[in-house]
């Protein structure tokens, strides 16, 4: 993945929408991806009176980490009874080919995978992959007015355990709607010279207060 050794401590599992090791961290409304019960996947592709119809992902082939994930994906959904479908793109072209609102018989699509940084999903606030806002949400456009209040209650609340109470419940509905669902969480390795030193740590490279010893 992104050219790194395929070392453990690079990467683990994370069953929430926000960042794990975070503040808001839940495994509320997630054991659907924790327990990976295909029997009952393919149950209920069977009772939704699915047709047939192709569920296109968006295949970014110039980059490894989304290309190999359209694939396992595409595997994973046609292991349950769908028939799974992947557009190639490329990175350049991902942000107007995710920008399609027809069909996926019409240039649109079903699925795509993203990456954010971890401070980007830290909490309700910030996740903008957990609006339920429409045309003003982001990519997918879901409607989900129950969301949009809890996310809007999250930021009023003044007290923690509320906020707490409130982020299990987003957790909740967004599986439950099934608009957003990690794929785990990657730590990039950061390595210096020993007489580099004070380097701020944050999510993209600050090039001050660094001192050469």
């Amino acid at each position: 993945m992104l050219g790194l050794p395929a070392i453990r401590s690079n990467y683990r599992t994370c069953y929430s929408v926000f960042a794990c090791g975070g503040p808001y961290e839940t495994r509320i409304g997630a054991a659907p991806i924790v327990e990976h019960d295909l029997t009952k996947a393919r149950q209920l592709v069977q009772e939704s009176g699915y047709d047939g119809y192709p569920v296109v992902a968006i295949q970014v082939t110039d980059w490894p980490l989304f290309n190999a994930a359209a694939f396992v994906t595409r595997q994973r959904l046609e292991s349950v009874g769908f028939k799974g479908h992947s557009q190639a793109n490329g990175l350049g072209d991902k942000p107007d080919r995710a920008g399609a609102q027809g069909p996926p018989d019409k240039g649109g699509w079903n699925l795509l995978h993203t990456f954010f940084q971890a401070a980007d999903v830290i909490n309700p606030a910030v996740h903008f992959a957990l609006s339920g806002a429409g045309s003003r949400a982001w990519y997918g456009w879901p409607d989900i007015p129950q969301l949009e209040k809890l996310v809007n209650d999250w930021v009023g609340a003044t007290d923690e355990p509320k906020r707490q109470r409130l982020a299990d419940e987003i957790q909740r509905v967004a599986y439950d709607e099934v608009l957003y669902v990690p794929w785990g969480q990657m730590f990039a390795p950061t390595a210096f010279r020993k007489n580099v030193r004070d380097v701020l740590k944050f999510a993209a490279p600050l090039f001050w207060n660094v001192k050469l010893a």
